[in-house]
């Protein structure tokens, strides 16, 4: 079983890798084609910082909202909805699972462990738009 749970990590990493280099190729072709076939070092450098910023600052902010939303920071807001959604509607499903104390208790039973591989490949990538920027 713990060679399973390497693999899946494993293959969230390579899936997470392949996403965010692919999205900076994408990025980095299209400005090249914006560009004269002459290319120069300066432009090439601009627009690999470029891709690897913008894609470096998605990815940060999708771990960092991951992060927040399995440390259970979130836990009353979702609560709040789904009492207003108790009051307005017929919905009588786990209505008397008892005030917002044992809704976070629940919440954390099912809370997994933090996956902070999206979050650490922004980071690389935006410390690779910042070696990029040196160049130009």
């Amino acid at each position: 079983m713990d060679f399973d749970l390497k693999k899946k990590k494993i293959i969230r990493w390579l899936v997470a890798v392949l996403v965010v280099v692919g999205a900076a190729m994408i990025f980095f072709v299209w400005r090249l084609n914006n560009y004269p076939s002459d290319m120069e070092f300066m432009p090439v450098m601009q627009a690999l910082s470029d891709g690897f910023f913008i894609i470096g600052l998605i990815c940060t902010g999708f771990g960092i909202l991951m992060w927040i939303s399995t440390t259970g920071v979130l836990d009353i807001i979702s609560y709040g909805f789904k009492s207003v959604l108790y009051l307005f509607t017929p919905l009588t499903k786990d209505r008397d699972e008892g005030g917002f104390y044992e809704y976070k208790l629940k919440k954390k039973e099912k809370r997994k462990a933090v996956p902070f591989e999206y979050l650490w490949l922004g980071i690389g990538a935006l410390v690779l738009s910042f070696i990029f920027s040196m160049f130009v």
